[in-house]
């Protein structure tokens, strides 16, 4: 099966479980689609239990589909960059200090609580698995991932001041997580250790230098759309931008998700000074569409991924115990940063709770689990335990994340900034259109 075939076939099955949940379900999109498709392939695994069947094709797809290199290598710019171009710095400078750290110090402190406690609990379990690959499980569960995040908070309507700490935060600490991954995994397969001095310049190339590409690779492609007047040379311009950033990231050895993040973030700052209004609500459409079915077909594809895999008791015990230990990680990794910043910056006393339920996992902790090569000894089960938390992140964080936040009740202020209470206009897709025609009608009036 080539993989145009795959995608077709993916893509028929995301369209149709988007139909019933719209229909029948009723949940959150994300949700409900990896939802229908758990079921469907728990259903399909007690089939081949009881001899109902011998062999069927989901298992055949999901086995001959590269997970992996699918998210990281072609859907992750994509998506990133999809969502980062509806964050404004301005809207993100008074909490911006609140984002980095959280981001960064937050990621180091997870990875390694959960490594250590990982460790001691496979110890306890009699299963033998070194602590170099248990941080290296610590470095792909701890980064959220902002897919999943930014679509159900923004679904069930939150501060302005929470938004921006959980979003924020959700896009770059993806970028920590894959640096601390690669750290980590280099340790791990080749056995040696490295000075304070060299993880150092490790971490400085990776991250500042995404940093760097990120914003020079933006402002000149930014440029050269101020040059055209053609929609569809825009947006050209921009898969250019996503998928060329991308591609020079992984060639200098610098963070690609770090470098698309501040991709997307230079063109939501200059897209309204060297775009029409037409060409940005054509442009904020395209991503729009391309991010809804990106992201849906993602958490099928997570949906239907425990079809192939291992799974044994001591193991499933270990998974449980690591959906625990990932969420006291998040909780220390956010009530740590939390306690020192509030001495300058408010937090309301829901924020570390609101902060660490909201920590969700998805695909992208998936991708790094599956990247581990076959011939690691420790793969199936470092994806089980990584498949149990995003498993438990969506479906029960996901669904619940509402009542913690207070629902639509957080609509005020949440961090009573009022840096954040002032007055600006939205950059976002339905604001750009709802500007545009309402621009394009006073034009009309003042022609009559």
């Amino acid at each position: 099966m080539n993989p145009f075939s795959m995608v077709a076939i993916v893509l028929t099955i995301t369209a149709i479980f988007a139909v019933i949940n719209d229909r029948i379900i009723k949940l959150h999109r994300t949700i409900g689609v990896m939802l229908i498709a758990l079921v469907m392939s728990l259903c399909i695994i007690a089939a081949k239990q009881l001899g109902f069947i011998q062999d069927d094709v989901m298992t055949e797809l999901i086995g001959r589909f590269n997970f992996g290199e699918t998210l990281i290598q072609g859907m992750l710019g994509a998506l990133l960059f999809g969502d980062a171009i509806n964050l404004r710095y301005e809207d993100m400078r008074p909490r911006l200090v609140v984002i980095s750290v959280l981001a960064v110090v937050g990621v180091i402190i997870s990875t390694f609580i959960v490594g250590y406690l990982v460790y001691f609990a496979a110890s306890a379990l009699h299963i033998h698995l070194p602590l170099v690959w248990c941080l290296t499980f610590g470095a792909v569960v701890s980064p959220t991932d902002p897919i999943a995040v930014i679509a159900i908070l923004r679904s069930i309507g939150v501060s302005k001041g929470l938004d921006m700490d959980v979003c924020g935060e959700s896009l770059f600490n993806d970028g920590i997580g894959l640096v601390a991954f690669t750290f980590f995994f280099s340790l791990a397969m080749s056995g040696e250790t490295m000075g304070a001095l060299e993880v150092s310049t490790f971490f400085a190339r990776t991250v500042f230098g995404g940093i760097l590409l990120g914003a020079a690779y933006g402002y000149l492609v930014c440029k050269l759309i101020g040059l055209v007047d053609d929609e569809h040379i825009e947006i050209m311009l921009s898969l250019a931008l996503v998928f060329g950033c991308f591609q020079l990231a992984e060639h200098f050895g610098v963070s690609p998700a770090i470098a698309i993040v501040v991709v997307g973030l230079v063109f939501a700052n200059m897209s309204e000074k060297v775009m029409t209004p037409a060409g940005r609500v054509s442009m904020y459409t395209f991503w729009g569409v391309i991010g809804e079915v990106l992201n849906t077909m993602l958490f099928v594809l997570v949906g239907i991924l425990i079809l192939i895999l291992p799974v044994s008791g001591s193991q499933t015990a270990l998974a449980i115990a690591a959906i625990i230990i990932g969420l006291f990680g998040r909780w220390v990794s956010v009530l740590l940063p939390v306690s020192v910043l509030k001495k300058w910056y408010y937090f309301s006393p829901r924020s570390v709770r609101i902060l660490t339920w909201g920590g969700l996992r998805g695909g992208l902790s998936i991708a790094m689990a599956l990247s581990l090569p076959e011939s690691v000894p420790y793969r199936g089960i470092i994806l089980l335990m990584t498949y149990a938390i995003v498993v438990f992140s969506i479906l029960v964080q996901g669904m619940t994340i509402g009542k913690v936040a207070g629902h639509r009740t957080t609509r005020g202020n949440e961090y009573n900034d009022p840096r954040l209470d002032e007055s600006r206009e939205e950059k976002t897709l339905p604001s750009v259109i709802e500007r545009f025609l309402s621009r394009a009608s006073r034009d009309t009036a003042n022609k009559k």
